[in-house]
């Protein structure tokens, strides 16, 4: 469950610490609506894809790896993520993403290096190499604030992602809320990071 939360940072967030710290830093967040299909690479794994929806309006974020049936749905001004798993009609509560969210008002005293341009996906980013108390990472950003391509490293893990397709597009509040019908459920210990386990 780290480690994909590890990779969750990674499209949600970017580089928080790093980019809070200064204002000469774009953007970190998407500036307008849009929808990213990333390939996420874990060590030991095999290559998945992750879809990132994203309204900019509000803040609310739509997170699903194409392997697996479950999403995440989060809204970053509140601080709360949950998932959602359409093979139970339940909604989780994710305490570990809920608290990444908050990670985007909680600057420390990260470090970040411009180190040049880059294109992924068919669009212009700039490289940042970022040394923050939680780890280390590279991240390549656009202007209006997209994660093209990040590698990260911190005790939980390692992860990297890189953007295959970028389309902005209008993204509807309606579409980050969980399915009708759905209710809360208390799972026991384990079955989130078992649900969370990419398929073999």
């Amino acid at each position: 469950m780290r480690r994909f939360a590890v990779a969750i940072l990674a499209v949600l967030l970017a580089v928080p610490a790093a980019v809070l710290a200064a204002a000469s830093v774009p953007r970190f967040l998407p500036a307008q609506d849009v929808i990213v299909d990333y390939r996420l690479d874990l060590p030991g794994q095999p290559s998945q894809g992750v879809e990132l929806a994203y309204n900019a309006r509000h803040g609310l974020a739509r997170i699903a790896a194409k392997s697996q049936s479950i999403f995440v749905l989060a809204d970053l001004p509140a601080r709360h993520a949950e998932l959602v798993v359409p093979a139970l009609h339940a909604l989780v509560e994710a305490p570990d993403f809920s608290a990444l969210t908050g990670m985007v008002e909680n600057a420390d005293n990260a470090r970040f290096t411009r180190l040049g341009e880059a294109r992924y996906a068919g669009l212009e980013c700039t490289n940042y190499l970022v040394l923050a108390a939680q780890g280390t990472a590279t991240a390549c950003l656009t202007r209006d604030g997209v994660v093209l391509h990040f590698s990260g490293h911190d005790s939980h893990g390692t992860a990297t992602l890189t953007a295959h397709s970028v389309a902005f597009t209008p993204q509807p509040p309606a579409e980050f809320q969980p399915p009708p019908g759905f209710a809360p459920v208390q799972l026991p210990a384990g079955t989130i990071a078992a649900l969370l386990q990419p398929p073999q």
